[in-house]
């Protein structure tokens, strides 16, 4: 009797602890397709559970393969409720920083956040929470790329619980492919085929 009384409240402590974990994630959305030389906006959500009483907001940094960083940057951040307030410059924001990235990116090293009014705990739910606006230079490289959340120190992306608690968020990532225009695409032709009938009509002594 006192074993399956002990079985039963080791189960239950069990299935409270699971009901008061926390989830959470960021997700980004928008064109995955990227013109050189355009700016491309994409929508950054937040999405939680368990949180009890709520949320005060979360940071995050995000970082992008090293080889298209030089060539990507944040010109500008907006805010929506209930989570209004984040950083507000100074602008571009450049991706120039190695430290707590994966292997093979570069940050950017402002750290980006939502926060929610002052004192207000922001409930369960899944909330649109910015929108952010990369600058893409004309000469970037064409190619597949991955624009992800840092999840290593000295750069963990968390959320803020009722308890000031930092919980850690899964990495998050967004895939994007850079494309020139077809103009753009039909002039490299050209340029390759006025170079190869150059080289075809003075042929080597």
């Amino acid at each position: 009797m006192k074993t399956l009384f002990l079985i039963t409240l080791i189960t239950l402590t069990s299935t409270i602890s699971s009901l008061q974990a926390t989830q959470q994630a960021l997700s980004f959305s928008g064109p995955t397709t990227w013109t050189p030389g355009a700016s491309v906006v994409l929508a950054a959500t937040d999405t939680f559970s368990g949180y009890g009483t709520g949320t005060y907001g979360f940071s995050y940094w995000l970082q992008v393969n090293t080889a298209l960083a030089p060539f990507l940057t944040i010109t500008n951040l907006a805010f929506f409720p209930p989570f209004p307030h984040g950083y507000s410059g100074p602008f571009p924001i450049l991706f120039n920083s190695a430290s707590g990235t994966d292997p093979g990116f570069t940050a950017e090293s402002v750290g980006l956040q939502g926060s929610a009014d002052n004192g207000v705990q922001v409930p369960d739910g899944s909330y649109h929470f910015s929108d952010i606006t990369f600058g893409l230079a004309a000469n970037a490289p064409a190619g597949t790329y991955t624009l992800r959340i840092t999840t290593a120190a000295p750069r963990e992306s968390l959320q803020v619980d009722s308890d000031f608690d930092d919980e850690p968020f899964p990495q998050a990532s967004f895939v994007f492919n850079v494309v020139p225009e077809p103009s753009t695409l039909a002039l490299l032709v050209l340029v390759g085929v006025g170079a190869g009938a150059i080289r075809y009509s003075h042929p080597k002594s």
